[in-house]
């Protein structure tokens, strides 16, 4: 994560947050990340984003 992007989330209050994923957690289960856990490139972007894993992307995006 960028240090603009990071003093801006701490700024935000999502500090806890930001200090899991600087430890390759993810920000919503605080499970560590497993990279080949990822189905696909769209699945990878999302986690540059916003730092959830795959399984929370799951939960959180579900398909209609």
């Amino acid at each position: 994560m960028n240090e603009n992007k990071k003093n801006i989330l701490t700024a935000l209050g999502f500090g806890e947050e930001v200090k899991r994923e600087e430890k390759g957690l993810c920000v919503f289960c605080s499970q560590p990340v497993v990279w080949e856990d990822f189905k696909d490139e769209i699945s990878k972007k999302e986690f540059r984003i916003s730092g959830i894993c795959q399984e929370c992307q799951d939960k959180t995006f579900v398909k209609p």
